[in-house]
């Protein structure tokens, strides 16, 4: 069996990297998607848990109040989850740029190498032909 130059192996390694810094992106975007779909159905929540005018009693008052309260605090959350996640996306972007432009490198590394191992051997098998042409005139 022939042996894996370094160059292939590297070359496989940062193909390795791609796919996870791509996977990681691809979970990162679909966390930040449903984060974003929480903070509108908590949008549209809050929007309808305003006190309405009219006739309303202390104990409908306390309890749109603290449910209103809570609401609040879960857009909050939502929020700050969904500048994390923005972050976290656009650094999971730069770091495949990074991977993706590493392998791209490391492919272009292993072709110079097999092109240069390619063309020693053919001129190794030059040199042995004219070598060999050259006996063959002799022993005539």
């Amino acid at each position: 069996m022939k042996q894996k130059s370094i160059y292939e192996r590297y070359s496989i390694k940062q193909k390795i990297n791609v796919t996870r810094q791509s996977e990681i992106m691809q979970t990162l975007n679909s966390e930040l998607e449903k984060s974003r779909e929480l903070s509108l159905q908590l949008n549209q929540i809050a929007k309808q848990t305003e006190i309405k005018p009219g006739e309303t009693n202390a104990v409908f008052l306390r309890s749109s109040c603290w449910y209103g309260n809570k609401v609040q605090e879960q857009l909050e959350t939502a929020k700050n989850r969904n500048a994390f996640l923005e972050k976290e996306v656009n650094n999971s972007r730069k770091l495949l740029a990074k991977a993706v432009n590493k392998k791209n490198k490391s492919l272009d590394l292993w072709n110079q190498y097999e092109a240069t191992k390619n063309r020693e051997k053919e001129e190794k098998i030059d040199q042995e032909l004219s070598s060999r042409k050259r006996v063959n005139k002799f022993s005539k």
